[in-house]
């Protein structure tokens, strides 16, 4: 009797045991491709810096605002806070730019057509500091209570066709990339990177199935033009399809995994911005 009931107990175990790196498995795939999307989505080929079977690197948005005031050597500008009454503020942060991050400046240019319209990249040359955005009709804030703001040292200058108004974003370039970490295991691994310096590769998720050269291994990206064609240039990118591969960590006995490693993988495609 204690041998059954020490087997049903061993059998329970490895049941549970096996359930839950299967869990882990399905997980893995799941977060891969999630990050990745929730990073492209609203990304366009000019936002890409290069890529690979295995990597992506990309310009990431970490905020976006408008320009409130900017001084006479237009290299010092403020940007409303997120401190607001509004219903819809005018600034957003998923991070608080630092110095080294850049940012994109509008300028509409002194025609009225759209053809001379750009985007000026800015370099933040110190970390932000408090400011005041005056109140309407030379600034953005309706009342005193929005008169609060954050400063920000620029270079270059910016542009003297750039008016109070426009729209600012804020970024930082950062990369996906299929990684060994400790031991064996390969991990989706991110890093991002400011004024030229990278922070460490730090792992998200995984593991994975290894590399493979041709976008077989155990994150993947595959990459195709406006008309459906694979591509390498950057620059011609319309749509990226990431493919996650997982297996457990061990052998199973589980259902009919019996006796080796549960597989998962999931595809997904990410249509980008301007692509179609």
């Amino acid at each position: 009797v204690a041998t059954l009931m020490l087997s049903m107990l061993l059998g329970q175990q490895r049941f549970h045991a096996g359930s839950l790196e299967i869990i882990d498995t399905k997980r893995a795939t799941h977060q891969a491709t999630a990050l990745v999307y929730g990073e492209l989505r609203a990304a366009s080929s000019a936002d890409l810096y290069s890529i690979s079977d295995s990597s992506i690197a990309f310009r990431t948005t970490t905020g976006a605002s408008h320009l409130c005031a900017l001084d006479s050597t237009r290299a010092a500008i403020v940007v409303p806070s997120t401190r607001t009454t509004r219903a819809a503020p005018l600034s957003t942060f998923r991070a608080l730019p630092r110095a080294g991050d850049s940012l994109l400046v509008f300028d509409s240019g002194e025609a009225p057509e759209p053809d001379d319209d750009r985007w000026h990249p800015h370099v933040l040359v110190a970390d932000p500091a408090g400011a005041v955005c005056p109140t309407r009709p030379h600034g953005l804030a309706s009342n005193a209570i929005e008169a609060s703001g954050i400063a920000f040292q620029v270079a270059p200058p910016l542009a003297g066709s750039i008016v109070i108004g426009v729209p600012l974003r804020f970024f930082r370039p950062a990369s996906y990339s299929l990684y060994r970490g400790t031991g064996a295991s390969w991990m989706l691994g991110y890093s991002t990177c400011a004024a030229g310096t990278c922070t460490a590769r730090q792992p998200l998720s995984g593991p994975y199935l290894p590399f493979v050269s041709g976008g077989e291994g155990g994150v993947a990206f595959s990459y195709f033009d406006r008309q459906g064609a694979p591509t390498g240039d950057r620059s011609r990118v319309a749509r990226v399809d990431v493919i996650a591969r997982a297996q457990s960590a061990s052998m199973l006995e589980v259902g009919p995994v019996r006796g080796r490693r549960y597989q998962d993988s999931l595809a997904l495609t990410i249509a980008l911005r301007n692509g179609s």
